[in-house]
């Protein structure tokens, strides 16, 4: 293993072990004896949820639940967008400011602008692009958006990405939307996005856009031991985290 690849996996070990900590507390926070008894009391005050028995133990868990499962599809976005600012940084020769510019308050993923690469990497990703989203790039390069997954669940989101995408096309640049997971896509958002003037690469094609503009493939990386052993340590510490919970001591058995 190079250097450079040795010190990218130390960064991302540093990543995960701040963001997962942070997800750790987040779920002992959640499922504390005095969360539960505050949302089993507000359910049970609620004129609705009693009518349909609704103001139970369980009931109180599926919520949690559902609040686990959002927060790890923004948990894992957080950590997905660390790592291809590193290697465009890298690959570049750019500064951290150039590859993450603000755009009306709101900080993009990836920027590659042609008038800040030499030429030689200008045309190579332009090259790419016309690979995968089949079409020239006509103006000052790229912004790129990056989701693991993709579920938008309130219309403030959609509206944050249709500004953005206004934003990238009037400082010159395509807007480029990659979503690495091939089974969360709400087609209904991703029609509205690209109306606004998102190009959108899906699953694999995205996993392959960014490793052949990045120069490293992203799915690998979460493979390699030292990596994947911090996963398992602390997804199954926090899922242990979860069943020794005092909201979940409530209704099993």
């Amino acid at each position: 293993m190079s250097q450079q690849e040795t010190d990218l996996e130390a960064a991302i070990i540093a990543e995960l072990r701040h963001h997962l900590a942070g997800w750790r507390e987040k779920i002992r926070n959640d499922f504390s004896k005095t969360n539960y008894e505050n949302e089993l009391a507000a359910l049970k005050s609620d004129p609705l949820y009693p009518k349909f028995n609704f103001d139970t133990p369980e009931y109180v868990n599926i919520r949690f639940m559902g609040r686990v499962s959002i927060s790890i599809g923004r948990r894992l976005g957080e950590i997905y967008d660390k790592i291809p600012r590193r290697l465009a940084i890298e690959k570049y020769g750019i500064t951290k400011n150039q590859v993450a510019p603000r755009f009306g308050g709101l900080e993009l993923d990836v920027c590659l602008r042609f008038s800040e690469l030499q030429a030689e990497a200008a045309n190579f990703v332009s090259n790419v692009c016309k690979k995968y989203i089949n079409e020239e790039i006509e103006t000052d390069g790229i912004g790129i958006e990056i989701r693991y997954n993709f579920n938008p669940n309130d219309s403030s989101r959609l509206r944050k990405d249709c500004d953005m995408a206004s934003k990238l096309i009037e400082a010159e640049l395509r807007p480029i939307y990659l979503i690495f997971s091939a089974i969360s896509p709400r087609n209904e958002a991703i029609s509205r996005l690209e109306r606004a003037g998102w190009k959108f690469l899906v699953g694999q094609s995205a996993l392959d856009f960014a490793t052949e503009l990045l120069g490293m493939d992203l799915a690998e990386i979460w493979d390699r031991p030292a990596i994947k052993a911090e996963i398992k340590r602390e997804i199954d510490g926090m899922m242990s985290d979860i069943k020794t919970s005092d909201s979940f001591s409530q209704f099993l058995p």
